[in-house]
């Protein structure tokens, strides 16, 4: 058995350097019953079946993992964004950086194409929520200079939208690496996906950098219930206020009282940071909220997707269905769940038990 760290995933293949060679390996089957997948920064123990090749083995515990990207054991985030065409939306620099505060991970705001746009008004609400925010140019090498520092003797994940200019970036840093990049596409104003797996490199600088493929929508894969829990955590500028609002329990949305609001409307927050909050918040309401219909008069929208997963809660309840085509379905309360009622269901039409009663 050997140690080492996952360099790339591709294609099913991980490539593991273990110190003395780089091994071709796949992984056991047992991570796929697990649920478990291997991810580029994890520290494996692989079996070596020579040749350089090998299977990995185990996974050792992880300081933090990510779903997007998909990478683990990384000292920092590295949010790269532009206020030129592909324009980053700030609510993604947002969602990305309170995953980050959950998992206990710093992030640095990288705004490039500073030559094109100087990106004022992303520069200015970054700094000023007190996130390390550079203004760089792939293109012209302005303020690369300021983004070595951050990164020496660092392990960072470059993420962003696709075409911000995430493997430009690393070509400017060591043009050595002569990474593929791709033109903004003029119809859709964004990139074209050229990055399309995860690998780690190292610099000359000391540093380790992972580079990503872009998104071009909001994932919510990584929106759970320890999120919605600690969101107001994760705004770290809502630090000084939490705590001194009138109720305990206030979600810092519309309570009398709120310091939160209260800073909000004295101008010592960014009201587009504010406003992610609020847009995080609704998006994380329907998890772990689940009711009984009939009591409700009200579906949620964790009720109305059960179905999909062959689950539901049915007069508070919870019922997994083992039939993937069942036509006749029972709750713990005996009540029929017929295939038309599940299609009244989903629309919103009738509640989840037999007796059809409206909402």
């Amino acid at each position: 058995m050997a140690e080492g760290r996952i360099q790339k995933a591709l294609s099913g293949f991980y490539y593991v350097d273990t110190g003395a060679e780089v091994l071709t390996c796949r992984a056991r089957g047992k991570f796929r019953k697990e649920g478990l997948s291997p991810l580029v920064g994890d520290r494996v123990t692989v079996r070596e079946l020579g040749n350089g090749e090998g299977f990995v083995e185990s996974i050792l515990p992880r300081k933090n993992a990510f779903e997007r990207p998909a990478v683990a054991n990384i000292d920092q985030l590295v949010v790269i964004g532009s206020a030129a065409i592909p324009k980053t939306d700030p609510f993604l620099i947002d969602r990305i950086a309170a995953i980050a505060a959950l998992k206990g991970c710093e992030v640095v705001v990288l705004l490039n194409k500073c030559d094109l746009d100087p990106a004022e008004e992303l520069y200015r609400i970054y700094t000023a929520a007190g996130f390390p925010t550079l203004r760089i140019s792939a293109e012209t090498g302005e303020g690369l200079e300021k983004l070595i520092p951050l990164i020496a003797g660092k392990l960072s994940a470059f993420t962003g939208n696709s075409g911000v200019g995430k493997s430009s970036i690393l070509n400017a840093l060591d043009p050595a690496f002569q990474l593929k990049t791709g033109e903004i596409s003029t119809a859709l104003g964004r990139g074209r996906h050229t990055t399309r797996h995860v690998e780690l490199f190292r610099l000359s600088c000391g540093a380790e950098i992972m580079d990503s493929p872009g998104f071009s929508s909001f994932e919510t894969e990584e929106l759970n219930l320890e999120l919605k829990h600690r969101l107001p955590e994760t705004f770290r500028e809502f630090a000084p206020y939490l705590g001194e609002c009138q109720f305990l329990d206030c979600s810092h949305t519309k309570e009398k009282g709120c310091a939160v609001r209260e800073a909000l409307e004295a101008g010592k927050l960014q009201p587009s940071r504010y406003q992610s909050y609020l847009r995080l918040f609704e998006e994380l309401k329907p998890l772990g909220s689940e009711m009984c219909i009939r009591d409700r008069r009200k579906p949620l929208r964790s009720h109305r997707a059960c179905f999909s997963l062959r689950k539901t809660v049915c007069c508070g309840n919870i019922y997994q269905s083992t039939e993937m085509n069942g036509r006749i379905r029972k709750c713990r309360l005996t009540h029929t769940l017929k295939r038309e009622n599940l299609h009244c269901w989903k629309s919103r039409s009738r509640c989840c038990c037999t007796s059809g009663t409206p909402l």
